[in-house]
């Protein structure tokens, strides 16, 4: 076990017990399956900043995150479903590729793990390889490594939408990029 934590076994994880309200928590949110959010985003790279509006949409089948600039118009609509992740772009363009992420990076410059997302969003550890628990049981914090990629969601607000805790306030980041999201609204369905 001492060796185990001063050097750090990749293929040991150890999963701490969590309190009753963060079971309770997590199971809300899992039955979580279709929702609409609206918000803002700003993107800061050392190569660019962008601020945009977002408007998500969840169900089981896919996920719909449509990007529009402050007057409303739209820049870039993404779907994601079982097949992969199409996107159509300012211009009308269609693109299709299996991996979002690598299709979302190509296509605007901006890395981020798209895919998981989807339930990071609404505070859900999904694959996350290490996260900090709140005493009412919301996260404070993700954290989640990819190859040399690690990258850290800290969750700042929350808002309660039908009985459920959800976040309104986030950053997520890997050195040296920074996304700051603002939900001004959940929907739930």
């Amino acid at each position: 076990m001492l060796i185990s934590l001063l050097f750090g076994c990749e293929t040991t994880q150890h999963i701490p017990t969590h309190s009753v309200e963060y079971q309770d928590h997590q199971q809300k949110l899992s039955a979580l399956t279709h929702f609409r959010i609206t918000g803002k985003l700003g993107y800061i790279d050392p190569t660019q900043r962008q601020s945009l509006n977002f408007h998500w949409k969840q169900s089981p089948e896919k996920s719909e995150l449509r990007l529009s600039t402050f007057l409303g118009k739209t820049v870039l609509n993404l779907v994601i479903d079982d097949e992969g992740a199409k996107v159509t772009d300012i211009d009308g363009n269609r693109y299709f590729d299996k991996d979002a992420d690598l299709l979302f990076y190509q296509l605007t410059g901006m890395r981020l793990p798209i895919v998981y997302m989807q339930d990071w969003i609404k505070g859900q550890p999904t694959a996350a390889d290490n996260f900090q628990v709140a005493d009412n049981g919301t996260l404070l914090s993700l954290q989640q490594t990819r190859g040399e990629q690690t990258w850290l969601m800290d969750y700042k607000g929350y808002q309660e939408e039908n009985d459920v805790i959800l976040p309104n306030k986030m950053t997520l980041s890997r050195d040296p990029i920074k996304l700051n999201i603002a939900v001004s609204k959940w929907e739930i369905q």
